[in-house]
């Protein structure tokens, strides 16, 4: 079996905070991205050379928007020197970034290589490319996907690309391919893999269509891998449920996630960091490979949480094989994708959160295993869900500090939460644990959770039989709910062959998409067939 010369490595490449308009410090922004991520770009708002300031009726919204851009202004000399000081203080690869939007093209977000990055502009993508390229310098020696010489500097992105053209949604017929190598498909906005969708778009922007999605840009003939960020406006780059990037790259350095990123090896997440790998004749996604009469696929799936179901998708997001659970899978859950031994054979789920609606609570907890070995931790710490300026200001906004230490046998947190707003809105906090066999069977092993003052002990095998909850007081006070999910149903290895001789057409591109139980999905860039 081929090895995979790459890392999975996670980050959110798009996202806000006050240095703009939005909510929380740069600094709250870095330390929560450090919670969960291995890189990040804090992005400000900087333009919109199209802003309809002749319309009184959206008046408060150009206001806002003319005075978060020149507070970025002000302040970008600041944000950059500030970044490269805490890079070097954290395991936080961070690079420097700023949005434009555009009413005709759809909004963009620029991201730079060096922290030093110009604010540069432009009406439209072909120009925003070439001032661009004339004033950031090229990375020497990189080489994407056709290899050869540097990679530029820099590089920008549309997001939120379902809405309609003419409303900041994406353009396909502005995109140029070699500004925007990935695109954001997945953020709090919602998921644009395709118009049908159980993520909907459901800001004040509008409705999610088909023209921008990401299958409309490959049926136009596009070729970019894809993103998922968060678009977070209160400092919380990473915030649980609103998006996530997953990169596979030689190791975690700037140049290696750069390298990644143009070569498109890139998937989108909305949720739980879900390790994908997708090749297909030995390419991995983002890759271009020869038409011909078989092509073998290998897929591998380590969700951290029970998945559902894995797709194929060959042609304009038409599912071409599907693998539900015992469905020509290979369970090795004691193997990563290299067939390496992967110890951990449960992950435990503790959440958080619930009680009244609105209501703030600050969780101090602890959680500690006994009779099994603690693996890893797996932070999924929501921030606060401010979106809009004119919402609140920041001193009404409690943002959020969350943090972790693991210990031997167990991991120590603080949170807050909020009641949930609705009754499909989740804000609640969580936690995964993957734990090993110890010197016993694991099923026997222990879960004890202290949680603001309430405690309890459960068997890991009871909990595999089946989730545990409690509150911390009476009704509508806070809870708290504790599951299991065994290795088998979390990482999944899939080997097929599509063989093509009794198909009317050749392929044109595959990509696979994961759902999850729990509703979360991920979406992985294309490989192409053939030179199209």
């Amino acid at each position: 079996m081929q090895r995979i010369p790459y890392v999975a490595r996670f980050g959110d490449l798009h996202n806000h905070c006050g240095i703009s308009y939005g909510h929380g410090s740069l600094d709250d922004a870095m330390q929560n991205a450090a919670l969960r991520l291995d890189f990040a770009s804090i992005t400000g708002h900087a333009a919109w050379p199209d802003m309809p300031r002749d319309n009184p009726d959206v008046a408060h919204i150009v206001d806002f928007h003319e005075k978060g851009f020149a507070r970025l202004a002000e302040g970008w000399q600041a944000y950059q020197r500030r970044i490269a000081e805490f890079e070097a203080e954290h395991a936080l690869v961070l690079f420097p970034g700023y949005e434009i939007h555009s009413s005709a093209h759809g909004d963009y977000t620029i991201v730079g290589y060096r922290h030093e990055l110009p604010l540069v502009f432009g009406d439209t993508p072909m120009e925003l490319r070439r001032r661009l390229h004339e004033e950031v310098p090229s990375v020497e020696g990189g080489g994407g996907n056709g290899g050869g010489g540097g990679l530029p500097g820099v590089l920008a992105f549309p997001h939120h690309i379902g809405y309609r053209v003419g409303a900041r949604g994406g353009n396909w017929d502005s995109f140029v391919a070699d500004l925007s190598p990935v695109v954001e498909i997945t953020s709090m906005h919602g998921l644009a893999e395709q118009d049908r969708s159980d993520r909907p778009f459901l800001h004040s922007m509008g409705p999610l269509q088909y023209r921008g999605t990401m299958v409309a840009g490959l049926e136009a003939g596009h070729r970019f891998g894809v993103l998922g960020n968060t678009d977070h406006h209160s400092a919380h780059p990473g915030s649980y449920g609103h998006g996530l990037t997953g990169v596979w790259s030689a190791d975690r350095s700037r140049r290696a996630l750069w390298e990644a990123l143009f070569a498109r090896r890139t998937w989108a997440n909305t949720g739980d960091a879900v390790t994908l790998w997708h090749a297909v004749d030995s390419t991995p996604m983002g890759g271009v490979i020869d038409t011909a009469d078989t092509h073998d696929h290998r897929i591998f799936v380590d969700a951290g949480s029970a998945i559902d179901y894995v797709e194929l998708v060959d042609g304009v997001g038409r599912r071409m094989v599907w693998w539900g659970p015992g469905a020509g899978l290979h369970h090795e859950a004691v193997t990563d994708a290299n067939g390496d031994a992967a110890t951990d054979v449960v992950t435990v789920h503790v959440e958080l959160g619930w009680g009244e609606r609105g209501k703030r609570f600050d969780w101090h907890g602890e959680i500690r295993v006994s009779g099994a070995e603690l693996v890893d931790v797996l932070p999924r710490f929501r921030g606060q869900e401010v979106v809009s300026p004119l919402d609140a200001s920041d001193n009404q906004v409690p943002i959020q500090n969350a943090g972790w230490e693991r210990s031997a046998d167990g991991v120590a947190f603080h949170c807050t939460t909020w009641g949930n707003m609705t009754n499909t809105t989740p804000s609640t906090q969580g936690l995964g644990l993957r734990l090993a066999p110890g010197t016993g069977d694991i099923g026997n092993a222990t879960v004890t959770v202290d949680l603001s003052g309430r405690r309890a002990e459960y068997r890991v095998g009871d909990l595999l039989a089946g989730a545990r909850s409690d509150n911390l007081g009476a009704i509508d006070s806070p809870a708290f709910r504790v599951s299991a999910d065994p290795a088998e149903t979390y990482r999944w290895r899939i080997d097929w062959t599509d063989d093509r001789r009794g198909h009317l057409s050749p392929a044109r591109w595959y990509w696979v998409r994961v759902r999850l139980r729990n509703g979360h999905w991920a979406i992985s860039s294309p490989v192409w067939v053939g030179a199209q």
